[in-house]
């Protein structure tokens, strides 16, 4: 598997004048990724990931220590590029419900795209949970994924008071939750036009969980009634 035709949604253009430094940590981190979707993780050396980005070993571990430090890179630029996604084809929208649709929509379409980069951060994320070494990376990234659409939903809330901040991340996780199964089920057995009703369905479900939130916002608690002494 290669990801070198991959599409680079949010992705910066190489900036002019770039520091050598930051030119060649950039470089490894592209090297990892095309090391990676070839050998996957577990199998995945510095030495092949070097190899592949035209540096030697030891101008690698000069920027980066250790393996993990080096996956943990890859994760953020990664993270970078989906939250780029997600922030540029979400939009504006009128409300939470209009908000959770174009958000999922948008998240899907992202995810159709970049097939091949999924897996590799499927894998990033076993890779993380087997290890001591890199015993925060996969709960980095979740907790990165649900403040991608945390931030979205809370930037509609404020001007909506639909939710309060407690609400957006109990959303924000609920969809993150649905789209991740979609895209396992999607990974094991393709079916492009399946996946797109269960997203339209998963979009129905998240809009009456905040709905429900919302109702419970809004509702006065009932406290005991003051009784005459």
């Amino acid at each position: 598997m290669t990801i070198a035709g991959r599409e680079q949604v949010g992705a910066k253009s190489e900036p002019k004048n770039e520091p050598k430094g930051e030119r060649t940590r950039r470089q490894i981190i592209e090297g990892a990724l095309q090391a990676l979707g070839t050998g996957g993780v577990a199998a995945t050396t510095t030495r092949d990931i070097a190899a592949g980005a035209g540096v030697r070993l030891a101008t690698l571990h000069y920027h980066f220590e250790s393996k993990s430090a080096l996956l943990l890179a890859v994760l953020e630029h990664l993270i970078d590029e989906t939250t780029a996604a997600l922030r540029e084809e979400t939009g504006d929208t009128a409300d939470i419900a209009s908000c959770i649709r174009e958000a999922l929509r948008a998240g899907w379409r992202y995810l159709e795209r970049t097939l091949e980069l999924q897996i590799v951060q499927y894998e990033l994320t076993l890779y993380a949970l087997r290890r001591d070494d890199a015993a925060g990376l996969a709960a980095y990234q979740y907790d990165a994924y649900v403040k991608v659409y945390q931030d979205i939903l809370q930037g509609v809330a404020v001007r909506t008071g639909e939710l309060d901040a407690a609400g957006c991340a109990d959303v924000a996780r609920f969809m993150l939750a649905g789209i991740d199964g979609l895209l396992l089920q999607e990974l094991a057995k393709p079916n492009k036009a399946r996946s797109s009703r269960a997203i339209e369905t998963l979009i129905v479900a998240t809009q009456g969980f905040a709905s429900g939130l919302s109702n419970d916002r809004k509702t006065p608690k009932l406290g005991k009634r003051a009784t005459r002494g």
